[in-house]
């Protein structure tokens, strides 16, 4: 029993001896005047020591909140919920002392050095895209004799992944090949009979590395630039995705695992291989069917979406039949980019020729210390030409659970052949 529960009891008592008087329609006792006494001291000394520890507590607390910093969306999320990630940065302690120390602007050569802002975590910086499960991204079962008229944003590998968070570095299982054996089983005849024994699927894993690394990326502003908020939020609310975005895929698929860098998809042991020989766009579309049956027939996967370079996907758009016939929806007409019934994601990171399909959830990328931003103009001769340098941070680990749910196509060429054929 805690110290108020103690003291609501002692409460109780009093009440009931009170009540117990009342209904007999008498004065207190001796005795019991005695024993309201003492239990008055316990209750009075109760409620002291109730107060003191409550005080202590509040204290306590202001001492440890005292000289945190109130420039953080991470420390304070309910101040920063509705607020864009450029708006934070402008808000921020840090940024605000800037812009109180130069009111009229900073003039050539002077030193900038806006400290380290956190804005956010990772949470943050998705929190606007799109996901398979979205009506954006969801590909509709029938076609409907009507326009489609629904503006569909733009799906990238970001959207695509899954996300989470770390507290740091750790090795997990990596599913890099399943072999099924599964069989039906006739009864014994005896005691060597081999076509008895029961089948053994194979399962293949590694040992894999999930390591933090910090993606970066920066941009040069003009101190002008720099002492206009408002004008500085647009701009950073922009660029910072933008820069972002193309180091994280980038990395995501092209990460050679070594010198600084983890191990991208295109890098990863496991992942499944399609190479076909057949030129053109309609080499491609056929290659990217077969891969899907070596995901959802071989490996029990799913196909959530199919990556392709720019190039290739105009070049699926431009697909014509024999009578000049757009495959596809063609110039006049609006509706979701598909491949197989699947979305087409467009990434600038893949090679023309080269597509990526599968299970993208397999892809995940966990946060460890969320979004910063630093200002500076300490940066080659900045100081001198009145720009600033501004660098984005992201600090975050990425795994790969199952690269066998994943299939990578490759365009091959054929020795002594003009190219075209089948795989």
């Amino acid at each position: 029993m805690n110290l108020k529960e103690q003291l609501a009891a002692l409460q109780k008592e009093l009440l009931g001896m009170q009540a117990k008087a009342k209904s007999e329609s008498r004065e207190f006792t001796d005795e019991e005047l005695t024993e309201i006494e003492a239990k008055g001291a316990e209750i009075t000394a109760l409620k002291t020591r109730i107060e003191r520890i409550e005080a202590s507590e509040k204290a306590l607390k202001d001492l440890v909140e005292f000289g945190k910093s109130d420039d953080s969306a991470e420390d304070n999320p309910a101040d920063f919920k509705d607020v864009p990630l450029g708006e934070r940065f402008m808000k921020s302690a840090p940024y605000q002392e800037f812009v109180k120390a130069h009111p009229s602007g900073v003039g050539q050569g002077t030193p900038i050095n806006i400290g380290t802002v956190r804005i956010g975590t990772m949470k943050d910086f998705f929190v606007n895209r799109k996901a398979l499960t979205s009506p954006q991204a969801h590909v509709q079962d029938i076609r409907v004799p009507m326009v489609d008229l629904v503006d569909r944003p733009a799906l990238s590998l970001l959207d695509l992944i899954s996300r989470g968070q770390t507290g740091g570095n750790f090795e997990y299982v990596q599913v890099v090949g399943v072999t099924r054996n599964a069989a039906i089983v006739p009864e014994a005849t005896d005691g060597d009979d081999d076509d008895a024994l029961k089948p053994v699927s194979e399962l293949s894993t590694a040992l894999a590395d999930a390591k933090v690394f910090t993606y970066a990326d920066g941009y040069d502003v003009t101190n002008q630039l720099l002492s206009d908020a408002p004008a500085f939020a647009t701009y950073m609310d922009q660029e910072l995705r933008y820069s972002l975005d193309a180091v994280i895929e980038d990395i995501l698929l092209n990460g050679t695992g070594t010198n600084g860098q983890p191990k991208g998809l295109l890098n990863t042991t496991g992942v499944l291989e399609t190479e076909y020989t057949e030129t053109g766009a309609m080499g491609l579309v056929k290659a990217s069917r077969r891969s899907i049956t070596k995901v959802t027939r071989q490996q029990g996967g799913t196909v959530q979406a199919i990556l392709v370079s720019p190039e290739d996907d105009e070049e699926i758009d431009l697909m014509q039949d024999d009578n000049g016939r757009f495959y596809g929806a063609g110039p006049f007409n609006s509706g979701p980019s598909t491949l197989w019934g699947r979305p087409r994601v467009v990434s600038e990171q893949l090679e023309s020729g080269q597509f990526i399909l599968g299970d993208f959830r397999q892809i995940a990328l966990l946060d460890r210390e969320g979004l910063s931003v630093q200002a500076f103009n300490q940066h080659k001769d900045y100081a001198q030409r009145n720009m600033t340098y501004v660098r984005a941070e992201l600090r975050a680990a990425q795994v790969i659970w199952k690269p066998s749910r994943l299939v990578i196509g490759t365009k091959g060429t054929v020795e002594g052949g003009t190219g075209e054929g089948d795989d």
